[in-house]
């Protein structure tokens, strides 16, 4: 499964790259798809098996569980701001007339990458 990581670390790269263009709702979108990806590497590294879901806070809320990681847990709980407009990227950064903030979308990615930095990904 390591095109998971592979993959995780390409939307990184797209991320970057696109909050460098101005275009914020892709990166979102890209910030999103970079942690799902990280962390069902992360369930399948540890367990064999991942989740077939897109929430990226449920998956959060399972590698904590299964790694009791406190600074995982402490992210959690105080960017949990972040992690929904992630979550809610899923969707709307494609089919919704949703502009986030260059201040969001910074937030986002130095979260995304706290995260990948904690999973042992970066």
């Amino acid at each position: 499964m390591s095109y998971l990581r592979r993959n995780a670390l390409s939307f990184l790269r797209e991320a970057e790259r696109d909050f460098n263009d101005g275009e914020l709702n892709l990166a979102m979108f890209h910030l999103e798809q970079a942690l799902q990806l990280a962390l069902k590497y992360t369930l399948y590294e540890r367990t064999g098996t991942f989740k077939r879901a897109h929430d990226v806070m449920d998956l959060l809320e399972d590698i904590i569980k299964l790694t009791n990681n406190d600074k995982l847990r402490e992210l959690l709980e105080k960017e949990a701001h972040i992690l929904d407009l992630l979550r809610q990227a899923y969707i709307s950064a494609r089919y919704l007339p949703i502009q986030y903030s260059g201040r969001s979308v910074q937030e986002a990615l130095n979260l995304v990458r706290l995260i990948l930095h904690e999973l042992e990904l970066l």
